[in-house]
């Protein structure tokens, strides 16, 4: 019996059983590994999470007869529902908020946003849920365009002897109530102090109220190149 114990066929089979052994644990650890990993890959696609996003607020309504003020840019939206689809519509935005003024005529008007084109497994809290909008006929005009500059950033013994530029006039559109405080149209130069040379400037255009206010219209073009020839006195 000794002699079988001392003998190569038994350390043979000892070895055998070693091995089988050590396969065994490591085929039972890797397994555990990856059910661990696809238990967490599912946990991560099935667990639900909520996040807040900003988007555009879109307005359905007829443009070329109305103008709209007193309305959001963007709302805030908070999405609900499995965590890897709240993440890829947070970063997407592949939806809409909607403000619906179709059916809606002048006046102020309060109305309640509404989404489209979500996930149907999200779902979404507007905030705000209603706006009040203000809606006006829609008017369009054309007005000249002045030029201002500060004349006391002018120089000591220099003058503006000529002022060019190469829009003369521009289209204004804007709500009825707006366009009503119209004064002038007016491209502001900006000059530094003790200018003695001519100036060649890109400048927007404003439309201004009596009182030299900015009212909120839209100008087309929005700029202009001005150029004030500056040159020393004469005398």
């Amino acid at each position: 019996m000794k002699k079988f114990f001392e003998s190569k066929p038994f350390c043979l089979i000892i070895s055998l059983v070693i091995s089988l052994a050590l396969f065994f644990m490591v085929h039972d650890y890797k397994l555990g590994q990856i059910n661990s990993s696809t238990q967490s890959d599912d946990q991560q696609l099935t667990s639900n999470e909520t996040r807040e996003v900003e988007v555009p607020l879109q307005l359905n309504v007829n443009s070329d007869k109305y103008f709209v003020i007193g309305y959001p840019n963007k709302v805030k939206v908070e999405l609900t529902g499995p965590s890897a689809l709240v993440a890829t519509t947070s970063n997407t935005q592949n939806f809409k908020i909607l403000a619906d003024l179709s059916d809606l005529g002048p006046g102020k008007h309060t109305v309640k946003l509404k989404e489209s084109g979500l996930n149907s497994e999200l779902k979404s809290d507007i905030k705000p849920k209603k706006i009040t909008v203000n809606i006006q006929e829609r008017e369009n005009k054309s007005y000249p365009v002045q030029v201002s500059y500060r004349t006391k950033h002018i120089a000591s013994g220099y003058k503006v002897n000529k002022v060019s530029k190469d829009v003369n006039k521009v289209e204004v559109t804007g709500p009825k109530d707006e366009m009503k405080k119209i004064s002038q149209v007016m491209a502001k130069v900006k000059l530094n102090r003790d200018t003695n040379k001519s100036v060649k400037q890109t400048t927007v255009i404003d439309a201004l109220d009596e009182h030299g206010r900015t009212i909120n219209v839209v100008i087309s073009p929005s700029t202009t190149m001005v150029k004030l020839q500056i040159e020393k006195n004469s005398n």
